[in-house]
């Protein structure tokens, strides 16, 4: 998949890979049966094939337009699939059912499953969400449905987002002038991936868990203090 994406677009010109990037992500975030980071592995071997630079290094990648071009097409193509998601959830609810193409992605089962995560894991779901392919569609659509604010759905969905895709479309850039080297690579990463998403999970759930425990002794502590006080 990866090699034929290439090969269709390595002879275009670069503003045409941003609309096919942009494209793919859309589709895969509403369904459609192709992993997320091929079309961003893509991007990013588009921007090192169209690239000036003679040698590829981090900071020259960095400064590339057509690298920071790419991220920025990938982010918004991520971003806006999973906002329509998400709003379908808030005005459609459980009809979802009814409607096609969410019907096909949203099973009542899945919606179940999602709500039991929700309510014991809270919003950071969303964050894994993001690179559980299977699951991503229901979550979003659930979140949707259970009205949590637009602006925080954002905060995680962005924060995973901002995780994963500069680092595939980096990948992409870097081994651009060897496609199966990039895609070799891509899959090893995913697990790489996913593991620092875990762990940046596990921190926020912890922290999390440390200032509700901070405030619950200071709001005893208060108590005690007006109970012990003079009358």
């Amino acid at each position: 998949m990866l090699e034929r994406i290439v090969d269709h677009l390595q002879n275009q010109s670069l503003g045409l890979g941003y609309a096919a990037v942009f494209g793919l992500l859309l589709a895969a975030g509403f369904g459609f049966p192709l992993p997320e980071d091929v079309p961003l592995i893509a991007g990013g071997v588009l921007a090192g094939l169209a690239s000036p630079l003679d040698e590829v290094s981090l900071a020259g990648m960095l400064g590339d337009h057509g690298f920071q071009g790419m991220v920025a097409v990938g982010l918004a193509g991520i971003l806006i699939g999973d906002s329509v998601i998400y709003l379908a959830g808030r005005g459609i609810g459980r009809r979802v059912a009814e409607v096609w193409p969410f019907r096909t992605l949203v099973t009542p089962e899945k919606l179940e499953r999602v709500e039991r995560l929700l309510r014991k894991r809270g919003k950071v779901v969303v964050m894994v969400a993001r690179f559980l392919p299977g699951l991503r569609a229901p979550t979003y659509f659930t979140v949707g449905h259970s009205r949590v604010p637009y602006w925080e759905f954002m905060l995680f969905d962005g924060l995973a987002a901002l995780l994963s895709a500069p680092l595939w479309i980096a990948l992409g850039f870097w081994f651009g002038d060897d496609i199966e080297r990039a895609a070799r690579a891509g899959s090893r990463f995913g697990s790489t991936i996913l593991a620092a998403t875990v762990v940046l999970v596990v921190i926020l759930i912890g922290r999390s868990w440390l200032l509700r425990r901070r405030l619950a002794a200071a709001e005893a502590g208060k108590a005690s203090g007006g109970r012990d006080g003079p009358a």
